[in-house]
């Protein structure tokens, strides 16, 4: 749903620049052909950029611009930790992205109604009329009185309302929409309207793209020597007339005022199509301004953001939640194997690991989708590569789970799964899998996420941004270097208080990981959490910022 939404904000933000850029200098010059082709390019392009990177633009702001080598300072980013709290009684949550989301839907579902309603309105004025022949050009009788109109191919007239004089007229303008392929233009407009119905400049520029398909076909009439009195006199007796179906191009239109003056209106000088120009820098400006933002919310960001606080709510689409209503389990149906019996039938020693005694836990980590697809498999703990291998193979060769739920609504769940790889005696091949659960395991001692206490450093948070501080060592060849950056490190809060088992889940470099690895070792002994009142062994994830300042 996030991802719509800045997809319709970057779509309305060029449509708006487009029509200013007309509407200050465009409007006034006679340039109608170019005009059409500046109001599709506009919307073709408005529609299509945000899909569109170039990293070369997107590097053009850089994050850091200069070689930082003054004062070295470190920041703390917000632990990671999930605790069980019963939510008060009368919190109310407004989901207002949904609220707006509903409401877009709701206005477009309504004209996308109305669209499609008068489609088949011009199919069924097409079924009552008789098909007939004037002037040699093939035309559909209109069974009532209104005015002539045409749908791409298709000319419908009431022949019997007009004089011959008028007739030529009529069919000489409505001939220009049906070889220009004029219908083309008002449909993307009307397009335009549909998903954009909330932005006036959308209903502005559909009505503009309207009155200049008229110039056009107005002027080719009077080109081809229609004395230009008679025809705007013609056009003042149409006035009069109903109009069919919205969604053609009718032979008069409601701004018969300005048909009249761009008539009689001297040609704009040539040196004034250098304002077309002007199209050119905003284009750019529009794709320099998508390649950067694509460059600072790119996936890395996404996944960062989602570590450094994972209660912190994502679209509904997007979020992957640790501590679930109900969590996913393995298989679909009441009669689909366990997961110890799926394992233990798929998972394969390798041999090379087999014949070199190599041996080990190996944890992997995944996300169970909404539709119970395995995804996003990783190793967050490997003991050698021939065994890191296989158990990302086996996740990925899983079935599908039946997927988490969490307050009523199947959500994405992310799943940690340890499997030890073991060889008995005489070096018989044995492989095990520990307890299954969202969370680690660690040897026989189970290891928590979710905890009715949350593990604690000695004096809380402020203490523990001040131990860092105080004790963080920042690499001197990463200061010479400029080398700034994120580092994520888990580690295992012991029953006792001792830290435990640190790994680098995400790192920056290996220098800067080295030191947040280091840092996290020497601390302390923690607060431990506890579970229904009982000191437990607890997973606590650390993001540590290496920043330089001037």
């Amino acid at each position: 749903m996030e991802t719509f939404f800045i997809y319709a904000i970057k779509v309305n933000a060029a449509l708006v620049f487009f029509y200013l850029l007309y509407f200050f200098l465009l409007r006034k010059d006679t340039f109608i052909e170019l005009r059409r082709y500046y109001f599709l390019s506009a919307i073709v392009f408005s529609l299509a950029y945000p899909f569109f990177t170039v990293d070369a633009l997107g590097n053009m702001l850089p994050v850091v611009s200069e070689k930082q080598d003054a004062t070295v300072t470190v920041m703390l980013g917000e632990s990671t930790m999930a605790v069980v709290e019963e939510p008060p009684a009368h919190a109310f949550h407004v989901n207002w992205k949904k609220i707006v989301y509903g409401m877009w839907l709701a206005g477009t579902g309504l004209l996308l109604l109305r669209f499609f309603g008068q489609l088949i309105s011009i199919l069924r004025i097409k079924r009552r009329s008789m098909k007939c022949r004037i002037h040699t050009i093939p035309v559909y009788h209109l069974p009532e009185e209104a005015r002539p109109f045409s749908f791409f191919r298709w000319i419908f007239i009431d022949d019997a309302m007009h004089s011959d004089n008028e007739l030529n007229q009529i069919l000489l303008h409505e001939q220009v929409h049906v070889k220009q392929w004029h219908s083309v233009d008002i449909l993307l407009g009307e397009c335009v309207c549909i998903f954009c119905w909330w932005n006036p400049v959308a209903w502005l520029m559909k009505r503009e793209i309207a009155i200049n398909l008229e110039y056009l076909a107005d002027s080719a009439v009077l080109q081809r020597g229609v004395d230009s009195r008679d025809y705007q006199y013609h056009l003042l007796r149409q006035t009069y007339h109903e109009t069919a179906v919205q969604i053609v191009n009718n032979f008069n239109v409601s701004q018969l005022k300005q048909r009249i003056m761009m008539m009689n209106k001297t040609k704009s000088p040539a040196r004034k199509l250098a304002k077309y120009f002007l199209v050119l820098p905003l284009a750019f400006l529009f794709v320099t301004a998508n390649s950067v933002y694509a460059r600072s919310h790119g996936p890395q960001d996404a996944d960062e953001q989602v570590w450094q606080d994972k209660n912190k709510p994502l679209s509904k689409s997007d979020e992957v939640f640790n501590v679930v209503d109900t969590p996913p389990h393995f298989g679909q149906g009441a009669h689909s194997e366990s997961i110890m019996d799926f394992i233990y039938s798929e998972l394969k020693y390798p041999q090379i690991a087999a014949e070199n005694g190599i041996e080990g836990r190996v944890i992997v980590q995944f996300i169970i989708e909404k539709d119970g697809r395995v995804s996003n498999a990783k190793i967050i703990r490997g003991i050698d590569p021939s065994l890191d291998n296989e158990a990302v193979r086996m996740v990925n060769a899983m079935p599908k789970w039946t997927p988490g739920e969490h307050k009523g609504e199947i959500v994405r769940v992310e799943y940690t799964l340890p499997v030890v790889f073991a060889l008995s005696d005489g070096k018989k091949v044995k492989i095990e899998v520990t307890d299954v659960k969202v969370g680690m395991d660690n040897g026989d001692e189970e290891v928590f996420e979710v905890v009715d206490e949350p593990a604690a450093f000695p004096g809380g948070q402020p203490k523990l941004m001040s131990f860092l501080n105080d004790n963080i060592q920042y690499p001197v060849e990463a200061q010479k270097k400029g080398i700034q950056g994120r580092v994520i490190v888990q580690f295992i809060v012991r029953k006792d208080g001792r830290i435990s088992d640190a790994v680098v889940l995400r790192g920056a470099d290996p220098l800067l990981d080295a030191e947040a690895l280091r840092l996290v070792n020497v601390m302390p002994e923690w607060i431990p959490g506890k579970l229904k009142k009982q000191p437990v062994n607890v997973l606590f994830t650390l993001p540590v910022v290496f920043s330089l300042q001037k």
